[in-house]
């Protein structure tokens, strides 16, 4: 809601659905019980899943994964710089096939 990314336009959606909380006029009226809340309930649901969908996709992963992955990235050490001996202890064993344009043969090393 606070985002500057987020369209003035987009940002009206939570607005209308708390205005339709408060508001009198509902589409089941609030004297039914039960029926008159779950509608406001419905309601305002739908309107914030259009929210959700009508902000931009990055903004949004942003304020949800993007955030926690951030956080989780921080409490793992990822992103401080590398100590002078990063390389320690950092081995691949791996085959390769070494193929000459001359030969017809590959020789494989290990």
């Amino acid at each position: 809601m606070f985002d500057k990314r987020v369209s003035p336009f987009t940002k009206i959606i939570p607005l209308i659905a708390i205005v339709y909380i408060v508001s009198p006029y509902d589409f089941i009226a609030d004297r039914i019980p039960l029926l008159g809340q779950f509608d406001d309930l419905i309601v305002t649901f739908l309107l914030f899943l259009a929210f959700i969908a009508a902000a931009p996709k990055n903004v949004v992963a942003d304020q949800t994964i993007g955030r926690k992955l951030r956080d989780f990235q921080a409490q793992q050490g990822f992103g401080q710089e590398p100590n002078n001996n990063s390389n320690e202890g950092k081995t691949v064993d791996a085959e390769f096939k070494y193929v000459d344009e001359d030969d017809e043969g590959a020789k494989t090393e290990k």
